[in-house]
């Protein structure tokens, strides 16, 4: 997502203390995913409309080296995840709840060390829960900013913009199928929180040591999956509050977390945050 429209909150937002983070270079102004590789690497990519690129950098946010993924285009690219043998980046979002075709591309992680620019397998899909493009207001929970691999499977985790605003956020669990158009039904459902989608919808995930890791543009929650319910064992608030779009864990309990640049919230940067005991 580029803007945030709700200006008249930016007043409160901007109360939150500010937390010490890493500038970003203007390349990553619309970083919107962020994977853990190994304990000096990390990959990166822009929002829709930039390059099809991947960003190698290290963890003072260090270019390292760039990787063109020359047969896709960046349309909508909104996270990254990574199974230990390939990337597999979301070209998931969806604001208008208009697209009926969504992509995962997928691209072996020794090619994106060693070459400059890689060809990707593209999966295609849609939901089965919807029928119209755009459907009815009360219905807009197409969209997804969260992409992540755990226990095998891809997940999908919706970010909500309905109205009035229910907070749901709809989950979609799958293997990627090269050439496919898939169409994924939903697993499972989480109850977020009913403030508006400034708060309460996923715009990031991660998962690792057994738990599913997800951000909002103001808070962490920390997930346990427990007889077909997520259940959420903690959430904590971002020192700041700004435009967040991406997590990745590097140990248990410690994340990177990203944010774009948003003209009145502030410019591009990575935090490396921990959760509290």
């Amino acid at each position: 997502m580029k803007t945030l429209l709700l200006f008249g909150f930016c007043l409160s937002l901007l109360a939150f203390q500010a937390q010490k983070a890493i500038a970003l270079p203007e390349y990553l102004a619309e970083i919107s995913g962020i994977q853990y590789i190994n304990d000096s690497t990390l990959i990166a990519h822009n929002d829709g409309g930039n390059e099809p690129a991947l960003y190698i950098l290290n963890f003072k946010g260090e270019l390292k080296k760039k990787v063109i993924i020359k047969n896709v285009k960046n349309t909508d690219w909104e996270d990254i995840t990574y199974n230990g043998d390939y990337i597999f980046i979301g070209d998931i979002g969806n604001n208008l709840n208009k697209r009926n075709k969504l992509k995962i591309h997928r691209v072996a992680i020794e090619d994106v060390l060693t070459k400059d620019s890689i060809v990707a397998q593209t999966m295609s899909f849609s939901y089965a829960e919807q029928t119209s493009y755009p459907p009815a207001k009360k219905e807009l929970n197409f969209d997804a900013e969260c992409l992540l691999y755990a226990e095998g499977y891809l997940w999908i985790f919706s970010k909500n913009r309905t109205e009035p605003f229910d907070g749901i956020s709809n989950v979609y669990k799958f293997k990627f199928e090269n050439n496919s158009d898939v169409v994924l039904k939903k697993e499972y459902s989480i109850s977020v929180g009913k403030s508006g989608w400034l708060h309460d919808s996923f715009t990031g995930g991660d998962y690792a040591f057994g738990y599913f890791y997800l951000i909002t543009y103001n808070r962490i929650l920390k997930y346990e999956l427990n007889n077909a319910k997520f259940k959420l064992i903690k959430e904590q608030k971002f020192g700041e509050f700004n435009q967040k779009e991406a997590i990745t864990v590097i140990k248990d309990n410690e994340f990177f977390v990203a944010n774009e640049k948003q003209k009145l919230l502030g410019s591009q940067k990575l935090y490396r945050i921990s959760l509290k005991k």
